[in-house]
């Protein structure tokens, strides 16, 4: 029973620095200075590899593990020596991680018997994880063709934009100030949007109901 709580209790602290990591990348790297802004990106990245492992529960986490040297050694290695090819198959590798933590982060929220703070932040993770899986997409499709995306000043296109554009599709917010042009950029937008509304209309029904349970059990005893 103990070693069971000591493990729940490092889950905890796994994801509220997973939540930290994101929340810097995503909300407060824009504010970095630019001379330190593509370095800093790659290095919480890294971060975020190891510390989304120990979000998780159960033995996956020593396959994950492999995953995660891998996207972190392909994200260096594309980085250092910036080439096309070598970026395609960092940014593939980091889709694929992020989908499987995505993934099982939900079903670690689905078993769940209660909705505690371990939960809110797992759900809260994976949220966030889902962004920036798809904003690996959208670097993806820019790399592959530049026009698929409309950006009003295209000398400025860096990370950040896609991170951006991606959360503010996936909130279906759309600002508009950048649009997709091409076919391929549309029906990628169109997945974004519908993935960020259906994540949060089930995971919440999802909450709601298993809140709904537990707060009738105590009711009842």
């Amino acid at each position: 029973m103990l070693h069971l709580k000591q493990k729940n209790s490092e889950v905890k602290i796994g994801n509220i620095l997973l939540l930290i990591s994101t929340f810097t990348l995503i909300f407060l790297m824009p504010l970095f200075p630019e001379a330190i802004r593509n370095a800093s990106n790659n290095v919480l990245f890294s971060i975020i590899f190891f510390l989304a492992i120990f979000s998780l529960k159960g033995k996956v986490k020593k396959q994950m593990l492999i995953i995660a040297i891998f996207a972190f050694v392909t994200e260096w290695i594309a980085e250092i020596f910036t080439m096309d090819f070598l970026y395609y198959i960092s940014s593939f590798v980091n889709v694929i991680f992020f989908q499987i933590i995505v993934i099982r982060l939900i079903v670690q929220i689905t078993k769940s018997k209660e909705v505690n703070i371990g939960v809110i932040l797992e759900s809260v993770n994976a949220y966030l994880l889902l962004g920036l899986m798809f904003t690996m997409l959208v670097a993806i499709l820019h790399l592959y063709n530049s026009e698929a995306l409309g950006f009003i000043d295209k000398e400025e296109v860096n990370f950040q934009n896609f991170i951006y554009y991606t959360f503010v599709t996936i909130s279906t917010l759309g600002y508009g100030d950048i649009t997709p042009q091409e076919p391929i950029g549309k029906s990628l937008s169109i997945l974004i949007s519908v993935s960020g509304q259906l994540y949060m209309a089930i995971i919440i029904a999802m909450l709601v109901g298993k809140f709904a349970a537990s707060d009738s059990k105590l009711n009842k005893s």
